[in-house]
């Protein structure tokens, strides 16, 4: 019987086989994790990456030499992005937990009419002063979730799904 890697890139083993044919073909489980950040990140360049990461991160995506190296008015305009990009990404997940609550509501009770009020709503109510500290992938967001949320923010350019290199 052979092991597999629980890596999102593993594909389901169809009739019982043995046999994989997926990314990870070549790796043992255990590998370095540098390995299997590079072939999950393929998807973006390495130019998307720093810019996500950024925008994410703030300053912690730099190391101390950088930091040291950096105009203090880029580090401030890195963090004031990383901070919108933190609120934005809050009520993002705001919104998706409003959604699955909703869901749950709807199917426990269909007939409540506190239900019936709830799902009225047009939109999702949202707070910006209250954190969400649930993890990204139990509400189900993904790394192009979050892409397509700044993009539409303007946190990140337009054009990020086009950029190569930096200019």
């Amino acid at each position: 019987m052979t092991t597999l890697n629980s890596l999102e890139g593993l594909i389901v083993l169809k009739n019982n086989s043995t046999e994989y044919k997926g990314n990870l073909t070549g790796y043992q489980q255990g590998s370095p994790k540098e390995d299997i950040k590079t072939i999950v990140q393929k998807e973006f360049t390495p130019y998307q990456n720093m810019l996500y990461r950024r925008a994410i991160y703030g300053l912690d995506a730099y190391s101390q030499k950088e930091l040291g190296q950096m105009h203090w008015e880029k580090r401030r305009r890195i963090k004031r992005v990383s901070i919108k990009a933190n609120k934005s990404i809050n009520l993002l997940k705001q919104e998706r937990m409003n959604l699955l609550c909703h869901k749950l509501y709807k199917e426990l009770f269909p007939k409540s009419k506190l239900a019936k009020n709830v799902f009225s709503l047009e939109k999702s109510v949202t707070d910006p002063n209250i954190i969400n500290n649930l993890e990204l992938g139990k509400l189900g967001i993904t790394k192009h979730v979050i892409i397509k949320r700044l993009v539409s923010d303007r946190i990140l350019p337009k054009n990020f799904y086009k950029l190569k290199q930096a200019v």
